[in-house]
Parts: structure tokens; C-alpha cells; sequence
């Protein structure tokens, strides 16, 4: 192509007569313009490729129900979950579903049968898992059958300290007491340790994470808040929830009457963008007590 427009050039300059010049100019621009026009696929070409993504597409989501569940573990921010199972059809059957997962939380309980029973009847109607942070000192004989029944539902249990103090501001030597004890004390009941801990109010330092892995527990934070200990309008609070949760989010809510009126309907507008509530893999595994 080079030499060619070399010599366009010279024939141009050798010519006198200035109707030749206009129609080697002519000539020398669509010779350029054929050189850098984009190509495109011929629409045969674009039809096949078409038919080739659909056909894949159709194959896939006929496998995804045989496909084991989606695996999941706590990302490095402790705010988020991240997918643990790295398969790409996973992935591809997410995109073409437009499915989206959270986990849900619950801080501050037991609180007893009857917010503990309302909580856990909508989990049931939505096919929900959650994972509770449970105060210890909140533990006795009505609470204590709380728990159990929340386990035998398929949800799971985390350690929320013995007192919910500010941990991050007692002394380094009562760290055992409300870290270690409560999860000695969430054995007693479900006959195995607890996987998770959550810090009160997410205060946290290294030594109250130090502590937290010595009794064998991840930190969980969260990235999704409801603001219900702030907010006592449960419409408030569904939009809050609501608008913080993205997909991999871990939701932070607390056993209260507002947040029970509101779970409904938070669980709704959430599975209508496509989100389905799940565990990390290893919160409900048995850790000997």
C-alpha cells in the first residue's frame, strides 16, 4: 500500500492538467479510506456467532440446577463475603441469572421465644439462612432453647461477647472472659463452638483479634447496615437495608420488635434484585467444644 500511494504522489505532481490532478486525488483518498475503514462481520458471520451464544447459554442454564451449591468464605475486609469454589460457570450462570448473594446477620440476642420465633418464621418463609451473634449474658434455660432452634433450622451461631462491652477499650486481661467464655458458654448449649465472633458495635483492635483466633473464631464486620438500632421506623429501616446491599454484602440487623417488622419485606425487595442468602462454607461446621 505504501508504494502505491508513492506513486499516486509522483503521478500527481507530473501532470499538468488539473481535471487528471482532481481525479488522482480522488483515487488517492479512497484508496486511504479502504485502508483504515473498520472491517466488519459479514451478517451471516454475526448471525452464526449469535447462534453459537445462545445454544451455550441454553446448555448452561440447563446444568446450573445440577450444579453444586455456590461455596463462600469471609473476604480479607471482613466486610464482605468472597466465592470460594472459583468455578467459571459458576460465575457465567450468575451473570446470565443475575443472581446475587448476602449474608444476613442478627446482633444482641437471644432475646426469647417471641421475637426470636418472629425473626425465624420469616427466614422460613424466604428460604433464608442467618447467622446470629449472641450475647452471652443473655443466656438461660427459655434463651438457651432459642438457640438450639435456630441451629436445628440451618442457622448459625456466633459469639457477640460475654457483656457487649466496648472491647477495644477494657484492659487486655478481661479479653478471655468475654471472648473465650462465651463461646465455652455457646458450647454448653449446642455441644460445639462457635465459628465467627463480632466485636460490639465493630470496635475492634488487634489484641481483640488476637484474642478472637486464639479461641479458633474469624472476625466477622459487615459492609451493609440497616441502621436499626438508630432507626425505630421499620419502613426506614427496609430502605436502608435495602439500598447498603450489594452483592457479597453482609448485613448487619439486630434482634429488635422494628427489625422484625421490617424482615419481610427487606427480604423481598432483596430476593426481587436477585439475592440469595447464604453462610460462609464453615459457620455451621462443628468445632469440638
Amino acid at each position: 500500500m505504501t508504494t502505491d500511494i508513492n506513486v499516486m504522489h509522483w503521478g500527481m505532481d507530473c501532470m499538468d492538467d488539473a481535471q487528471d490532478a482532481r481525479v488522482w486525488r480522488h483515487l488517492f483518498e479512497r484508496m486511504r479510506y479502504e485502508a483504515t475503514k473498520p472491517r466488519k462481520l459479514p451478517v451471516r458471520g454475526l448471525s452464526r456467532v449469535a447462534a453459537v451464544l445462545a445454544c451455550a447459554a441454553a446448555m448452561l442454564m440447563l446444568s446450573l440446577p445440577y450444579m453444586a451449591p455456590r461455596q463462600f468464605s469471609l473476604s480479607e475486609s471482613q466486610g464482605t463475603i468472597t466465592p470460594s469454589d472459583h468455578q467459571p460457570l459458576h460465575a457465567a450462570g450468575d451473570w446470565l441469572t443475575r443472581h446475587k448473594y448476602a449474608v444476613l446477620t442478627f446482633d444482641d440476642g437471644p432475646e426469647g421465644s417471641a421475637l426470636d420465633d418472629r425473626i425465624l418464621r420469616v427466614l422460613r418463609h424466604h428460604h433464608a439462612r442467618a447467622l446470629f451473634f449472641v450475647v452471652c449474658s443473655k443466656m438461660n434455660a427459655e434463651t438457651a432453647r432459642s438457640i438450639t432452634k435456630m441451629e436445628s433450622e440451618g442457622h448459625a451461631i456466633g459469639n457477640h461477647s460475654y457483656d457487649h462491652l466496648k472491647l477495644s477499650s477494657i484492659a487486655s486481661s478481661a479479653l478471655p472472659h468475654q471472648i473465650e467464655d462465651c463461646s465455652q458458654r455457646i458450647a454448653q448449649v449446642t455441644g460445639h463452638r462457635p465459628r465467627y465472633f463480632r466485636p460490639p458495635f465493630g470496635m475492634t483492635s488487634d489484641q481483640v483479634r488476637h484474642v478472637a483466633e486464639q479461641a479458633g473464631m474469624k472476625q466477622m464486620l459487615w459492609d451493609a447496615n440497616s441502621y436499626d438500632c438508630l432507626v425505630k421506623n421499620p419502613t426506614e429501616i427496609v430502605r436502608r437495608a435495602t439500598n447498603e446491599t450489594f452483592d457479597a454484602s453482609i448485613i448487619l440487623m439486630h434482634e429488635k420488635a422494628t427489625t422484625a417488622a421490617a424482615l419481610d419485606q427487606i427480604l423481598t425487595n432483596l430476593e426481587q434484585r436477585g439475592f440469595q442468602f447464604v453462610l460462609p462454607d464453615d459457620a455451621s461446621a462443628a468445632v469440638p467444644a
